[in-house]
């Protein structure tokens, strides 16, 4: 029996198969075998109003999950609100001065020596790179020894020269206490617009002898955020120095 007048939402959660009928009508039809999930749907009703709920599962093997669920109209309004007051939320930045910052998320360059303002809901912390930053970036991985052999992105932030050291070891062991590490220098010359990679200087067992290198710079709207980025130049780095030019 409804509580209130408004807009509920009703929903069933669970693994396998499962149906929900509001009042003989199928609203959730997912008769699938897979891992829990969740599946909604809103519905007018009046204060006292009833609503027969019937809901069929079957289960695919393993562990067994289900879950009818329900929020009144105080509980969605109170989530909306929440969700816009998180999407509303101001987050004040100082940046230092002596240097030009990059906005991480949308490359919106900002002058040092002042507060700047941007929105920072849930999914984003504010986060400001100084320019004349080399930043490398790899794939999201689950462990540290999960695709060792996967391309850098190195994203260069223009506006004054750089300077940043590549270093790799094994990423597992102890190892690199006795020297079994590599490194190798990328060095960003602002006036001349090159990236100079220098010669690989040690080396481990099981190191990646020869690794793509794509190079990204930066602008507004480009190479931003934590995705992959469009890239300028590709290089095969194989241990020996190079120089790009853009």
């Amino acid at each position: 029996m409804a509580p209130e007048d408004g807009d509920y939402e009703i929903g069933v959660a669970g693994d396998d198969g499962m149906r929900l009928f509001l009042d003989g009508e199928k609203v959730v039809d997912d008769w699938t075998t897979g891992a829990e999930r969740y599946h909604g749907v809103k519905r007018r009703l009046k204060q006292g109003e009833r609503l027969s709920v019937r809901i069929d599962y079957y289960q695919g093997g393993g562990e067994r999950s289900l879950r009818l669920t329900w929020r009144r109209p105080a509980e969605l309004r109170a989530a909306a609100k929440l969700a816009q007051a998180q999407r509303d939320l101001i987050v004040s930045t100082y940046l230092p001065k002596g240097a030009d910052w990059y906005d991480f998320w949308s490359n919106e360059r900002h002058a040092g020596g002042k507060t700047v303002s941007r929105p920072a809901p849930l999914e984003i912390l504010p986060l400001y790179v100084r320019a004349g930053s080399i930043m490398p970036m790899g794939p999201a991985v689950q462990f540290a020894t999960e695709h060792p052999e996967a391309p850098y992105e190195i994203r260069i932030y223009p506006g004054a020269d750089a300077r940043f050291t590549i270093y790799e070891d094994d990423n597992e062991t102890y190892a690199y206490e006795k020297g079994q590490r590599a490194t190798y220098d990328l060095v960003w010359n602002d006036q001349a617009r090159t990236l100079s990679v220098g010669a690989r200087q040690g080396s481990f067992p099981g190191m990646i002898q020869k690794r793509q290198l794509n190079l990204v710079l930066v602008a507004p709207g480009k190479g931003a955020g934590a995705q992959s980025a469009p890239v300028d130049r590709q290089i095969l780095y194989d241990g020996e120095p190079k120089v790009v030019r853009f």
